[in-house]
């Protein structure tokens, strides 16, 4: 279940600097510029780093498709309600997720940045 949980923290990270990205973008920011600037922030860990430059180039190709991330979601989430413990950041992170895997199950799960620049109304980078 550790391995499962630290994938989850992975992936709720992504979701956040996500977010982070969306709201900056929509403030005006350069989204090449802010991705960047991103990237040497303390609270971005190294393995974001990676996610962040794929990101700025429209690189979803998977590392670890939406499906896995998915599956690993319902796992943690069922053990959660089987121990009564809330995990409101896991089930919007899940919920998000779950959103782009109706398009495409095997983009990689920081494709979710995408899926929030477009209920953003922010179009697509080139």
């Amino acid at each position: 279940m550790i391995t499962r949980s630290k994938a989850v923290e992975f992936v709720i990270a992504v979701e956040a600097i996500a977010e982070a990205v969306v709201l900056g973008e929509k403030a005006g920011l350069d989204r090449e510029r802010l991705l960047e600037v991103l990237s040497k922030t303390a609270v971005v860990a190294p393995a974001h780093v990676g996610k962040l430059a794929r990101v700025a180039a429209n690189d979803y190709s998977p590392q670890f498709p939406l499906r896995l991330m998915n599956k690993d979601f319902e796992l943690i989430l069922k053990a959660a309600a089987n121990t009564n413990v809330s995990m409101p950041a896991t089930e919007a992170a899940f919920y998000v997720n779950s959103e782009e895997l109706a398009g495409n199950n095997e983009k990689d799960f920081s494709a979710v940045l995408r899926r929030m620049e477009e209920a953003a109304g922010i179009e697509a980078v080139p």
